[in-house]
């Protein structure tokens, strides 16, 4: 079966077209001399035509005439404004794919940035230990001029150096460090980009506190003709994880959710309960083409960390 793809820089591209044609016909198919006229007085006119039933029944051409255009005008955008739904609705979805799949790689480029970062701790722990054992023994010195030397090869015979006796019969000696793994960044990874073929990137920029918790993560897809979608999820703490005996871990902080784009804007406030059971409040802006702004509220609830969201009614204000 064969793909079913859209592109919806090229949806866009056809609102745009089919609103600047019907703005050219907002005069009534016409400008300049034949505008004025078809906009004056009937008492103007009877001057310019001499004639008050010429300008009369001139008058009345252009009134219908642009009755007509302006009908079909308004068409035209409702048209055009069909393939922005479309448009907005693809974008909208790709938009969210995306944010799933910045968020993912943005938690694993953390994770491997925190896993080394855990790895270059301990072994800076294990040298240190290491180091102070070998002060202690009398062998830090002979260390320092060696510091490639094996102590259970330096100690495997018995014409050692004295301090041998000492590292063979400590029951408990700790384990020389290993090879330095290297030191990551102080700080965390903050900043992702990934680019299409198209001249498409998606943006992903992370904030820490200082205990390294994600609070914010911002998300900026771009497609080749310039079309932006915003996502920015900001969370109200650090994590709050619950861990029960049987079962998932869920975390139980608020954060909110606001997703943008040029004339709209949805808004995503989440409460969560300690028992995982939470309430979504989703509020939807729009911006009609007079500027009024239309405002819709939706409220949902679940009944656990991993329930299906139910509700879904809606309230226009």
């Amino acid at each position: 079966m064969p793909d079913f793809a859209m592109d919806y820089d090229r949806l866009y591209a056809m609102q745009r077209g089919l609103h600047t044609l019907a703005e050219r016909a907002d005069s009534g198919g016409g400008t300049g001399l034949y505008e004025d006229v078809g906009n004056a007085s009937l008492t103007e006119n009877e001057t310019l035509f001499g004639s008050r039933s010429v300008a009369y029944q001139f008058s009345l051409f252009y009134r219908k005439s642009k009755l007509r255009i302006d009908d079909g005008k308004d068409k035209l955008k409702q048209f055009g404004d069909t393939f922005g739904s479309v448009a907005d609705g693809l974008f909208q979805q790709d938009a969210f794919l995306a944010s799933g799949a910045a968020a993912t790689a943005g938690g694993a480029m953390f994770d491997r940035w925190n896993g080394e970062r855990e790895v270059y701790e301990e072994w800076a722990q294990d040298k240190a230990a290491w180091e102070t054992y070998l002060q202690e023994i009398g062998a830090a010195e002979y260390f320092e001029q060696n510091p490639d030397a094996d102590i259970a090869q330096v100690c495997a015979g018995n014409d050692g150096p004295a301090w041998c006796e000492t590292w063979r019969n400590d029951e408990n000696p700790p384990l020389p460090p290993g090879p330095d793994p290297g030191k990551p960044s102080d700080l965390p990874p903050s900043r992702m980009q990934f680019t299409d073929d198209n001249g498409g990137s998606t943006n992903v920029v992370l904030s820490y506190d200082d205990d390294y918790n994600i609070m914010k993560e911002e998300l900026t897809v771009t497609t080749g003709a310039g079309e932006t979608i915003t996502t920015v999820t900001a969370y109200d703490g650090p994590p709050q994880i619950v861990d029960p005996a049987n079962g998932r871990s869920y975390d139980t902080r608020d954060f909110t959710v606001t997703t943008s784009s040029e004339g709209w804007r949805i808004v995503e406030d989440v409460t969560v309960n300690d028992n995982g059971s939470a309430t979504r409040t989703v509020t939807e802006t729009t911006t009609n083409e007079d500027g009024e702004q239309e405002v819709t509220v939706t409220e949902y609830t679940r009944s656990g960390p991993f329930a299906a969201w139910e509700g879904g009614e809606e309230d226009e204000e």
